[in-house]
């Protein structure tokens, strides 16, 4: 998320052609062997062997190739093997959240709108009501499903919004532990969002601009040619037809089936977590119950004997201090944790970032030993939570008859999985740019080409790209590595590290952001940032995309100018690598 911010993939359940048969067959033919074998080495170890590996890492390495080449990244942004429980979190019910259909007025089937929304979470009914705030007419087409997820935003963030009385609990401050005795307060309020009444807030939203609404599951898009070039129709898991000018698909990530996506980009990678809001004893004795926990990354769920986790002395134990006995090789997770009321806390282990995804039975596991080692007892669970999210990956190519909004047009952060308040931030503003492109009357491949340049015009490649190549360096790093960075990036200037989180930093704001994070970290990042740019696919995407030649637009002085700032990140990365302080300081 970081956890808590989920993007929702309940597209998973707004479309009828989901993930073929012969698919879910051998994932789950694959996926049985696999990781019942992985729990059998994990249980068949004492819980103190320095020896004992979380196989998770080894299976990243052994099967990410075969994974993407069977099948693909939309594989990924349909929950990979995970699938089931990503369905299952999407399906469930909340009968205090009212349905749409008995808000909004019903679409009148026959007629032609101006804008057909797909999907019905956050993005989808912030983007529709805003539309019709344009005075479109609005069709928003989906499943009738209540918000399940447990949304958490930085406070200043949701007020600038004017959303913040849709929080139902603010922190004033967020913890982090990177490693024994190390921690990082950040000083900046942290919220949860009440699921309910931002739904509530939304919808009376769309009400009050008039959104009609269709119940339905989206099948395809219509290839037949009309002599009506102003409209397209998409057609329905019924067989109904609707007609509109624009199409918007807002439904998720795994609404990618119905994009077409940039080549030579990095591949989707996924941040998993699972979570329980549950009763407990013992939380207050391990953190402050008064402040929002953001990340612990401390190795509590391995190695230890239950309630010593407080008790680690430096130096009498492999694990204190900086140890990470047992957890070399694993793929790094951390606790995440939101104390609700006294007694009552939800708590969430969540792998930030990897590829393939880290399993829910590893994060549930996990998240049970540290729990176990830290004397923190389950009393009571309220809720379980599977959480999901694709990030990273390709960006949408302009040319296509078909746009998309929030998750389905890749607006999740791929470092951190933030991607709620940058949809509502970014509605008011796409739907004027949407409106003022539907008065040319153009044909529908011109518009949705148009709107897509609007969505991402060459800036915001960039800025994802850079982003994408953080990403892509998370996903390499070991426990220990995973730690300094962290330690780094909350160190550096606020406007920085709160910019990158809010993805509000410009490409050349992340530039200085880079040379920050290159001048103050410790060595081994330093290297490992110079490996990354010079080395990996990654850094290579980047600079193809800040010099403007991964979408082919190279001729402009400004996209010179930004390869020239991407070639001093390189130099800078070099001069570090060969220890010439008198260059870089």
């Amino acid at each position: 998320m970081i956890p808590g911010s989920q993007t929702n993939l309940q597209s998973n359940v707004l479309f009828s052609s989901t993930v073929s048969g012969r698919h879910t067959l051998v994932q789950r033919q694959r996926d049985t062997s696999r990781f019942s074998s992985a729990s059998q080495l994990c249980s068949t170890r004492p819980r103190g062997s320095a020896k004992r590996l979380d196989t998770a890492r080894a299976v990243a390495t052994t099967t990410e190739a075969p994974a993407r080449e069977a099948f693909g990244d939309q594989f990924v942004r349909e929950g990979s093997y995970e699938s089931p429980l990503v369905e299952l979190q999407a399906s469930k019910s909340d009968e205090e959240q009212p349905s749409i259909a008995a808000t909004l007025l019903a679409f009148r089937p026959g007629t032609v709108a101006d804008v057909c929304v797909i999907g019905c979470g956050p993005a989808g009914l912030a983007l529709s009501s805003e539309l019709a705030k344009q005075g479109l007419s609005v069709c928003l087409i989906g499943k009738d499903v209540p918000f399940v997820n447990n949304y958490g935003v930085w406070v200043d963030e949701f007020r600038d919004l004017g959303l913040e009385q849709n929080l139902d609990r603010i922190w004033e401050d967020a913890l982090c532990y990177f490693g024994e005795g190390k921690e990082v307060r950040i000083g900046r309020q942290y919220g949860r969002v009440c699921r309910r009444r931002l739904r509530k807030h939304l919808l009376q939203r769309c009400q009050q601009n008039g959104v009609q609404f269709l119940a339905g599951l989206m099948h395809e898009m219509e290839t037949e040619q009309t002599s009506d070039t102003a409209t397209a129709g998409i057609r329905l898991a019924d067989g109904q037809v609707v007609r509109s000018r624009l199409t918007v698909v807002a439904a998720g990530a795994a609404a990618g089936k119905f994009l077409h996506y940039e080549k030579a980009a990095p591949a989707v990678a996924a941040q998993t977590a699972y979570g329980i809001e549950a009763e407990v004893e013992g939380y207050e004795d391990n953190y402050d119950a008064e402040s929002m926990l953001f990340m612990d990354f401390r190795r509590h769920h391995t190695g230890l004997w239950p309630d010593t986790a407080t008790r680690l002395k430096d130096h009498e134990h492999p694990a204190a201090g900086d140890g990470v006995w047992g957890s070399q090789q694993e793929v790094p997770s951390f606790l995440y944790g939101m104390p609700l009321q006294p007694g009552r806390v939800f708590l969430e282990e969540t792998c930030l970032v990897t590829k393939p995804a880290l399993p829910f039975a590893v994060l549930k596991r996990r998240l049970e030993r540290r729990l176990k080692a830290m004397g923190i007892k389950v009393k009571k669970i309220h809720e379980e939570e599977w959480s999901f999210i694709p990030v990273g990956g390709p960006l949408p190519v302009a040319q296509q008859p078909i746009t998309a909004f929030g998750a389905a047009a890749n607006l999740v952060h791929p470092a951190t999985g933030y991607s709620i308040a940058r949809s509502l931030r970014e509605a008011p503003a796409f739907a004027q740019e949407v409106a003022s492109l539907l008065r040319k009357q153009q044909a529908v491949g011109d518009t949705a080409e148009s709107v897509w340049d609007a969505l991402w015009p060459q800036e915001k490649r960039r800025q994802a790209a850079f982003h994408v190549f953080g990403m892509e360096l998370l996903a390499q790093l070991d426990i220990q590595a995973t730690n300094n960075f962290f330690s780094t990036f909350f160190r550096l200037p606020d406007r920085y590290w709160r910019g990158f989180l809010a993805s509000s930093l410009s490409s050349r704001q992340l530039i200085m952001f880079a040379m920050w994070m290159m001048v103050r970290a410790p060595p081994s990042i330093q290297f490992k940032l110079m490996q990354h740019m010079l080395l990996d696919p990654a850094g290579k995407y980047m600079l193809r995309t800040y010099a403007g030649l991964q979408t082919g637009k190279a001729q402009s002085g400004d996209n010179h100018a930004m390869a020239a700032m991407a070639a001093a990140i390189v130099l800078l990365a070099v001069a570090m690598s060969l220890d010439l302080p008198h260059l870089v300081s």
